[in-house]
């Protein structure tokens, strides 16, 4: 065993034979407790910041979801109705007045009379029957983008209930297609085409008055 040295990491420390190197190691001990007391005192008040900052938070917090809680029961002792959505301060004031649109893949289908009309368009020997057809559809997309209530969809209900009730045998070869519309708008279409607890799908509906609305363009443009 005395020709082995034994390893570094299980000798014994050289300190132990040299009083400088104990000096040493003592220093090196005494400076590190120094910093480790340091920055434990440094963290501590930024600890009790933080916990103050979220008890606090964790306390508004609960308040204010008590005091809705008693405002509500408040409102439904008085018979009225919580508001549904709680603003944050300083909100515009249009934020839940203004009408949500709804996304739509619709058959776009015309009756084969209406097609048969793009011939007396002016300028339709210029380009092809299906050029003119997403023309229409385009424009008829937007106007129906803009519709929101009853009244902007009267002028289009005629024809569209003729659409509705109409037998697949009197309409084109449909293409699907995205649109937006309006909830109220929709709602509205419902009620028109006789079906006011909306139980049609709504593509359905929706698609008629697409169709109603490209039907009354394509009337407009042709040669009488």
């Amino acid at each position: 065993m005395s020709r082995f040295r034994l390893p570094a990491r299980v000798a014994p420390s050289p300190a132990a034979e040299e009083p400088g190197l104990q000096n040493s190691a003592a220093r090196l001990r005494s400076s590190r407790e120094v910093q480790s007391r340091i920055l434990a005192e440094r963290r501590a008040p930024e600890a009790g910041s933080a916990a103050e900052t979220v008890g606090a938070d964790l306390s508004n917090l609960a308040t204010s979801h008590l005091a809705e809680a008693a405002f509500a029961g408040k409102w439904e002792e008085e018979g009225g109705q919580p508001s549904p959505v709680s603003l944050p301060p300083g909100a515009p004031a249009d934020v839940v007045s203004k009408p949500r649109k709804e996304k739509l893949v619709v058959l776009f289908r015309l009756p084969l009379a209406t097609e048969r009309r793009l011939e007396q368009i002016p300028g339709a020997d210029e380009v092809t029957p299906a050029y003119m057809l997403r023309a229409f559809a385009k424009e008829a997309r937007a106007e129906l983008r803009r519709l929101l209530a009853e009244e902007e969809i009267m002028p289009h209900e005629e024809e569209a209930r003729r659409i509705f009730a109409m037998p697949a045998t009197d309409m084109a070869v449909g293409e699907a297609m995205t649109v937006y519309a309006q909830g109220s708008a929709i709602r509205a279409m419902h009620a028109a085409l006789g079906d006011p607890w909306q139980i049609e799908p709504r593509a359905t509906i929706v698609g008629a008055f697409l169709a109603a609305i490209a039907s009354r363009l394509i009337e407009a443009r042709r040669v009488r």
